[in-house]
């Protein structure tokens, strides 16, 4: 018992990235867990423990010893089915929201993770994960590539709260140097936006990490502009407002997209009335926003603009721009 507890105190001291020596390991034995033990006898528990685990040594005297690069992680209790799936699931779906360090010091857990969910072949948890998607109701897009330096610098600088220098390419192809103060991130299908404050101005930014060119961490603590709120930015900006709230109402002729409008609003106070032609009259407060635009125009002919009348204004034009496209030709 005394051989079998040692030779597990050893193995939780063994790092994965840099190695430890048998001295240093003898060291902590004693002064973390009272227990004075021969450098001999410690050797012989490396010598066995690697044996039976994925350990290696650097070959020199003393040996170092650190966990394998691929070696999943080992823990006492074992990680039972459900946490297993949940890093599982958690790798699929929120890796990208992590910074780079995160996920690999989470790699060994989802390694643990395969294992484990492996060896519950009997439980129907092994295949869960088989058996859910995350779905995008928009045209899926191959989203743009970021190279793995501008991960690491822009979601270290987040963390860490520090400036870091840029260069960024804007959607017109102009490239431009300036400091940047990171408050956050928020990820719209495929694309990933950075929140920030340019140099010394105090208004925020969306920038897109793929614009991106060159970036370098900087000393300079960030600069956050009083009363900021990632939330209140995000909700008021990624739906790429043009105007202030107003009151919209619409006609709509399919009774399922009213059934869907009635399961999940809009807004809070949006009205829906069925009228005698058999089409529906929905009123509801909402943003002034490009989003609203591409909402509507999704409904196509299933949908007619009343109010506001330069909203009906602009669906009238598009209507008879649209015409126009498609007269046949010849």
């Amino acid at each position: 018992m005394d051989t079998t507890y040692r030779q597990w105190l050893i193995l939780r001291m063994i790092p994965r990235k840099r190695r430890i020596s048998t001295s240093e390991i003898c060291r902590r034995l004693l002064d973390e867990h009272g227990l004075e033990e021969q450098i001999r006898n410690i050797q012989r528990d490396l010598v066995s423990l690697e044996r039976n685990f994925p350990l290696e040594n650097d070959g020199k005297r003393p040996a170092g010893w650190k966990w394998q690069e691929d070696a999943p992680t080992f823990d006492i209790p074992n990680m039972d089915p459900v946490t297993a799936l949940t890093f599982k699931l958690a790798e699929k779906y929120v890796g990208k929201m992590l910074p780079p360090g995160v996920l690999t010091a989470l790699k060994p857990y989802a390694l643990a993770a395969d294992q484990r969910l492996k060896q519950t072949s009997a439980s129907r948890l092994c295949v869960w994960s088989e058996k859910v998607r995350v779905v995008s109701r928009n045209l899926a897009q191959i989203p743009p590539s970021v190279p793995a330096m501008i991960y690491e610098t822009t979601y270290a600088a987040l963390l860490e709260e520090r400036r870091f220098a840029a260069r960024y390419r804007n959607l017109g192809g102009e490239v431009k140097d300036f400091e940047v103060s990171p408050l956050g991130m928020a990820f719209v299908e495929g694309m990933t936006y950075l929140v920030a404050t340019i140099n010394d101005y105090g208004n925020p930014v969306l920038l897109l990490l793929h614009r991106i060119l060159d970036a370098s961490l900087l000393d300079t603590p960030v600069s956050v502009p009083d009363d900021f709120s990632l939330d209140d930015y995000i909700s008021r900006e990624l739906s790429f407002p043009v105007g202030k709230d107003m009151k919209l109402a619409v006609l709509l002729s399919s009774r399922s997209a009213v059934q869907r409008l009635q399961e999940s609003p809009i807004a809070i106070d949006q009205k829906i009335r069925e009228l005698e032609d058999g089409r529906f009259e929905l009123t509801a407060t909402v943003v002034d926003s490009v989003h609203l635009r591409w909402w509507l125009r999704e409904y196509g002919e299933r949908v007619e603009v009343l109010r506001p009348k330069k909203l009906r204004n602009e669906f009238i034009d598009l209507a008879q721009e649209l015409s126009e496209m498609y007269q046949p030709s010849g």
